[in-house]
């Protein structure tokens, strides 16, 4: 044995493992090799919350414990959350060959995989050498943890200088820290080193990386297509591809690497939502609404169903809404108010309230409940530091609807100076689709300024009808401007009596008393309302 059985005697393993004789097996294994405090769970349902109430030494995972996450999207989640102490070696076991994430250590990346059957020899032999790597690295990874990036590389710079068996991790994860940083040429500079003494995988991938965020797209390419015709490479150098098509607006390519590689992972959410991104970006929003109904319909039972799922598909169905006809606008708000209704209680929390109530205020506000999107966004209080976009988009566009000019355009400024990162797949979408939505939002802005003058304009000709199609379009998106709901009643008063116009009539009047009128809106408003039919003031 490499370390003495005393050893291990002292530390806290986690065991998972479905099958329960090879799980008695493997625990027989390990007390030979010296372990005492052995916990035993079948899948990742019962590890998560031991793994957040107890301090693991080693985790021994299975990579399949059958229905729910693997043991690598289990892995995965438990460093997001940083649950695991610095020092935990997490090792994987399969009984076929596992490929490990080639790119990503900084994310987090398991110490080990071992392949079964094994003997309790191997197995002490994988365990002993993670653990020697880790503790090795142990001062750089707490820097990293707490974003100190200057401590880090110091620590890295001496574990690599060392010549042990820590230093190739050491450079690997130095390259990456560099990626991280926006340091590029440095980073392309020690992949190229690398590469020269040896081609490592990694080193390959890392050194197209780099090319890429330097925008040297045609480089990146030409080394990012074959790493994506290698098993050891294809997952992440297809995710690569359609990052770089993405950033090239080759949305056809982008759309082919993201099928196939949620053809080798089904699970893969970041191309789940870059696959939603893309429709947006094209302004295929049925189709953006069918494929996020196919994900909750797919996650809703899973350890996989995410919030975003529910509030994204509420955007797009109010974005529809607001589009819409006044025959389809209610079955669209009904099914935006669906939809965030179905989210479950699970999926609730204290970060996404705000964003769960400020979608609701807006349905109300198309429903044409005023005073309940009012007094909700009365309630609602934007933190200084929010930074997801969507959250400062829905703000900014209630805020507008509302009235609250100002609010909106503080929140639209800081959209303005939106520098998101476009270092992985999820963050060049939602810088992307950030971008877009700014754009849009920007532009219908500048669209009910057209909308009124073409409605006015319209009336004034006598197409009373047209003229209140087009004001109404206005109306949806600012209906707190008096001097637009005026203009809206006045194209009402030349129609006859109508109850397929009631409930815009209704909204408009309600509109009014939320609205800031002027000494000449309110003569406006006397003269307009004895010329409105009885039907629309009753």
């Amino acid at each position: 044995m490499i370390y003495p059985a005393s050893f291990y005697k002292s530390k806290k393993l986690l065991l998972i493992e479905d099958c329960e004789p090879v799980r008695a097996s493997i625990k027989g294994m390990l007390q030979q090799i010296g372990f005492e405090d052995i916990t035993t769970v079948t899948d990742a349902v019962q590890a998560m919350p031991l793994a957040k109430q107890d301090n693991f030494d080693v985790i021994l995972a299975d990579f399949d414990l059958g229905p729910g996450k693997d043991a690598l999207q289990f892995f995965t989640e438990l460093s997001q959350q940083a649950l695991l102490r610095l020092g935990c070696c997490f090792i994987l076991m399969s009984a076929e060959p596992r490929r490990l994430p080639v790119l990503g250590v900084l994310q987090g990346a398991p110490d080990a995989f071992i392949l079964k059957p094994f003997s309790y020899v191997e197995l002490e032999k994988r365990l002993a050498k993670a653990w020697s790597t880790r503790s090795k690295l142990r001062k750089a990874y707490q820097a990293l943890r707490d974003k100190d990036y200057t401590n880090a590389q110091l620590e890295l710079d001496q574990l690599i200088n060392a010549v042990n068996s820590a230093s190739l991790p050491a450079l690997r994860i130095m390259a990456e820290v560099l990626l991280q940083q926006g340091s590029y040429d440095a980073a392309l500079k020690l992949y190229q080193q690398v590469i020269q003494q040896r081609e490592f995988s990694w080193a390959l991938l890392g050194r197209a990386v780099a090319l890429l965020q330097l925008e040297d797209f045609a480089g990146a390419g030409a080394q990012l297509l074959p790493l994506a015709e290698q098993d050891d490479t294809r997952p992440e150098a297809l995710e690569w591809l359609a990052c770089l098509y993405l950033r090239q607006q080759q949305y056809e390519l982008a759309n082919q690497q993201l099928t196939e590689l949620l053809r080798l992972q089904t699970n893969h959410f970041a191309a789940h939502r870059a696959k939603v991104a893309l429709l947006l970006l094209q302004q295929q929003t049925d189709g953006a609404v069918k494929y996020l109904q196919k994900l909750i319909q797919q996650y809703r039972f899973s350890g996989f169903d995410q919030a975003d799922y529910y509030f994204e598909l509420c955007r797009v169905l109010l974005q529809q809404a607001q589009q819409a006809s006044m025959a389809t606008m209610a079955p669209l708000l009904k099914k935006a108010a669906d939809a965030l209704a179905s989210m479950p209680q699970k999926l609730q929390s204290d970060d996404s309230d705000t964003e769960h109530s400020l979608l609701k205020a807006r349905i109300q506000l198309l429903k044409g409940h005023i005073a309940d999107a009012k007094q909700q966004f009365s309630q609602l209080l934007m933190p200084a530091d929010a930074a997801k976009p969507a959250l400062l988009l829905d703000y900014a566009r209630l805020a507008f609807a509302l009235g609250e000019v100002k609010q909106a355009d503080s929140c639209l400024s800081r959209l303005k100076q939106y520098q998101g990162t476009m270092a992985d797949l999820h963050g060049c979408c939602v810088r992307l689709t950030t971008q877009h939505a700014l754009q849009q939002e920007l532009a219908l802005r500048e669209q009910i300024a057209r909308w009124n003058q073409q409605g006015m304009a319209l009336a004034q000709n006598g197409q009373a009808k047209a003229a209140l199609l087009e004001l109404r379009q206005a109306f949806l998106v600012m209906p707190c401007n008096a001097s637009l709901v005026l203009n809206m009643l006045q194209a009402l008063s030349q129609l006859p009596a109508d109850k397929a116009w009631l409930p815009l009539a209704q909204a408009a009047l309600t509109a009014l008393e939320f609205s800031t009128k002027t000494a000449a809106n309110q003569q406006r408003l006397a003269q307009l309302l004895p010329q409105l039919p009885q039907l629309y003031l009753d």
